[in-house]
């Protein structure tokens, strides 16, 4: 599960890279949003226990709208947006700060205490990445606005998963992600709307976003929220660590990016290791926890 997780999340941003420089960036997130929804309604749907749990979920149309514009509309809008300005690894990159960002907004806004541990580790991927940016890697140089939009996509969905856990932790993820979906589709269409009617998507950009939201995000929330259950957060955190270079790798293999340069290398390897830092749990303490 570790591994298909690893290759579902590094295929998502794969493929959005490539619908993005053909496709208004709004009509892929909507489009791969509406189509991840409709699948897991289906799937949750399909049993009177899923039906009630989805019904539930709805309940509370306050935290639904919430939710769904920090962990999904925004989230989504944001990244797709940065990645025609800085390029898909980049972006991958400053997503996957996601355990840092978590750190501060849980200081600042949750009352989480962090360690200096996670905070040397939080210090250490952010240099890295800063780094990274610097040397230009996979769109030549560091669009300012680019970073801005997926810091602030990254931002919103740390925000997120802190409100998720405290507002709907009672309810099982399959019946949770369709309804945010649900509400993430319907803000982000007013968004994508221009461009759906001045420059409507071609049958080959149609035909890729659906594989997008159907084979790719669909069951990639399905695997990481069940390996949650079954691993950790922290674990599957960890495990996540690895999309960065495997998207960075999948760029070169599908010559979309140059062979990664000795310097791009390393400031990965550090950025990883420091979140690393934040999201892995030293063995002594699982001992002691266990």
């Amino acid at each position: 599960m570790p591994a298909v997780l690893v290759l579902l999340l590094a295929g998502t941003w794969l493929l959005s890279g490539a619908l993005v420089t053909g496709t208004d960036p709004l009509i892929v997130a909507v489009g791969r949003t509406a189509v991840c929804c409709l699948v897991l309604t289906a799937v949750a749907a399909a049993s009177a226990e899923g039906r009630a749990d989805l019904r539930r979920a709805a309940a509370g149309p306050g935290t639904v709208w919430l939710l769904g514009l920090l962990g999904f509309a925004g989230y989504a809008a944001g990244t797709l947006l940065a990645i025609p300005r800085i390029g898909t690894s980049l972006t991958n990159l400053v997503v996957a700060l996601m355990p840092c960002a978590s750190v501060a907004v849980g200081a600042l806004f949750f009352g989480e205490r962090s360690s200096p541990r996670k905070a040397a580790g939080a210090v250490l991927a952010c240099a890295a990445a800063v780094g990274y940016a610097a040397l230009g890697a996979d769109a030549g140089d560091a669009d300012g606005v680019g970073l801005l939009l997926v810091a602030a996509a990254t931002v919103a969905f740390a925000g997120y998963g802190f409100l998720y856990r405290q507002r709907l932790s009672g309810l099982p993820p399959l019946a949770v992600l369709p309804v945010l979906l649900a509400a993430a589709t319907c803000l982000l269409l007013p968004m994508a709307l221009p461009a759906l009617i001045s420059h409507p998507p071609t049958p080959a950009a149609i035909g890729g976003t659906v594989v997008l939201g159907a084979a790719v995000y669909a069951p990639a929330y399905l695997v990481q929220h069940r390996l949650i259950l079954l691993r950790g957060p922290v674990f599957t955190a960890a495990v996540q660590l690895a999309v960065p270079f495997t998207v960075r790798l999948g760029d070169w293999a599908l010559g979309t990016a140059p062979a990664p340069s000795t310097a791009e290398l390393l400031l990965l390897a550090v950025c990883c290791g420091g979140i690393a830092l934040v999201t892995v749990q030293p063995a002594a303490r699982l001992a002691a926890a266990e």
